[in-house]
């Protein structure tokens, strides 16, 4: 299985945790959430562990954000403009989305929204845009992992599944495939960290399983949240890390220059080599 070290990346004293953390202010306080990754990446851990906190309404593909993004661009359109959106566009769709995200918060009884989204890296920015004190988190998930989850979900075939649009490439090759889907998903994250650093907490879902109790108090207190009782997900951590155990990746499978990316990226992400 691939190799985990147990650092989670970012929570050192000049990582992008310290920064969020460090970000108190008012407006901060109460900015959104929201947990950017993709599907079979382990979100589901995750939202486990914020749901905990009674301050956070834990939401997942409302499409606020591509509401936001769409609204930006009809703006733009409007105004005949490109480049940044005008501040009378920004308050406008900052006034549309906090009406909806309002509603949300009523009906929870939360202070804060936190928002699970598989949307691209262009909404994202331009959410930020629209409120720019929101905090992500960027969730990862190792190729062996998310491999192993593909094997578990579609048994007979990539058909219909996120996958499959990465498949034109490597017909009949799932190995390939998988691989393909998860490299780019990745880089997206990875891009849209390093564009966005203060903004962004980097997460991966290994660590998060390993030990979920210790990191889900570093992801709170990067947040500036009161940590909440963690202790019973304890509990569940040996179910889940049996059931996460993942077949080997057939390296051989994979095309040579797409291997040598994946490579790239998981070093990028702190993983062990992999394929030994």
């Amino acid at each position: 299985m691939t190799g985990v070290r147990g650092v989670l990346p970012g929570a050192g004293a000049d990582g992008p945790a310290a920064r969020l953390a460090a970000r108190g202010d008012a407006a901060a306080t109460a900015a959104p959430v929201i947990v950017l990754t993709y599907p079979h990446a382990g979100v589901e851990l995750l939202t486990e562990i914020l749901s905990a906190s009674r301050s956070l309404a834990c939401t997942s593909a409302t499409g606020l954000l591509p509401l936001c993004h769409e609204a930006i661009t009809t703006w733009q359109q409007a105004e005949g403009r490109s480049g940044p959106p005008s501040s009378l566009a920004l308050t406008s769709v900052r006034g549309l989305a906090t009406s909806m995200i309002t509603i949300i918060l009523a009906r929870a009884g939360a202070s804060r929204w936190c928002e699970t989204a598989f949307a691209g890296s262009e909404s994202a920015r331009t959410f930020l845009q629209v409120f720019p004190a929101t905090r992500y988190l960027c969730l990862h998930r190792a190729l062996q992992g998310v491999s192993g989850e593909a094997a578990r979900a579609y048994p007979w075939g990539l058909g219909e599944s996120p996958f499959w649009a990465f498949s034109g490439g490597n017909p009949g090759n799932n190995a390939a495939t998988i691989a393909t889907y998860w490299m780019a998903r990745t880089e997206i994250l990875l891009d849209f960290e390093a564009g966005h650093p203060a903004s962004c907490l980097r997460l991966r879902y290994e660590d998060l399983l390993a030990d979920r109790v210790a990191r889900g108090g570093e992801v709170f207190a990067a947040l500036g949240l009161d940590v909440p009782e963690l202790a019973v997900l304890r509990e569940r951590a040996a179910a889940a890390m049996s059931a996460d155990s993942s077949p080997p990746v057939p390296a051989d499978r994979i095309p040579p220059p797409l291997l040598a990316r994946v490579h790239d990226a998981q070093a990028r992400l702190g993983y062990d080599p992999w394929p030994e």
